[in-house]
């Protein structure tokens, strides 16, 4: 048996790397009053110089939205994050649209181009699934080398954004099939913990809120990527998956999303 106390050890640590504090300097982003991302300065600064949407107000970038609806929000930040792209202070685009909520539970106050989502700092939503054998040992995948974020790393056997119109069932369902050729059942489906994730990386800073999923999958069923962004995938015993945890060979979301499994059930050895 893998000791619990050796598990909580290892979240707690990764949770220190994923759970930092907003930098010291950057601004609040405000859209209808609520605040839903932060921006370095150089970006706030931009937006508010380059463009007639923002506007710097007592140390918030606000979105000037008075009277607009969502679609109309949506219209204005499609420009920002052109803008954006054409300065240099985005990196890559995905034509992929996803929500800005006030929370996760509230309905979308815009939608936003998914390359702008950290250079805003605005919270985006994924899921991520267990896949474990019959005889408990899990699935994982290895991240294609030409992926812009953690290329070679591995990670979960499915995982992706939630993008703007899809449920988190509808999202891990698409990506299961996209990843894995899996066809997953939803009555087969456990729904786990949510971890979530607040640290600045190079394209800005990262808040995203994982919803963590579960499943068995048969002995013998046919995984195979299909949209070339996994290298290989792979059955693990458990025991080897903590170890390439703890030498860092796993994605920071996936470890975290593997112990929360991990530490809802009694692993094995």
């Amino acid at each position: 048996m893998i000791d619990a106390d050796r598990l909580r050890a290892l979240q707690a640590r990764l949770l220190a790397r994923a759970q930092q504090p907003v930098p010291s300097g950057w601004l609040p982003v405000v859209m209808a009053g609520h605040e839903v991302g932060v921006a370095a300065p150089e970006v706030a600064r931009f937006l508010a110089s380059a463009t007639s949407h923002f506007a710097l107000a007592g140390h918030r970038l606000v979105l000037l939205d008075d009277g607009l609806d969502a679609r109309a929000r949506t219209a204005l930040l499609a420009d920002c994050a052109l803008r954006l792209r054409d300065a240099g202070l985005l990196r890559g685009w995905r034509d992929e649209p996803l929500d800005i909520r006030p929370t996760p539970r509230e309905a979308p106050l815009a939608t936003i181009e998914r390359a702008a989502c950290r250079a805003l700092g605005v919270t985006t939503m994924a899921v991520h699934l267990n896949a474990f054998t019959p005889g408990g040992d899990l699935i994982v995948a290895r991240r294609a080398e030409h992926k812009q974020i953690a290329p070679g790393l591995w990670d979960n056997l499915v995982g992706g954004m939630v993008p703007a119109g899809e449920s988190e069932e509808q999202a891990l369902r698409r990506e299961a099939q996209e990843e894995a050729g899996l066809d997953l059942d939803p009555s087969a489906l456990t729904r786990g913990g949510r971890v979530h994730v607040t640290r600045q990386v190079p394209e800005g800073f990262q808040s995203e809120i994982v919803q963590v999923f579960d499943t068995a999958i048969a002995d013998g069923t046919a995984l195979r990527n299909q949209d070339g962004e996994v290298a290989a995938i792979e059955r693990r015993p458990v025991a080897a998956v903590i170890d390439a945890i703890e030498r860092g060979e796993f994605t920071l979301e996936a470890a975290l999303v593997a112990l929360d499994a991990l530490l809802r059930r009694p692993p094995r050895g």
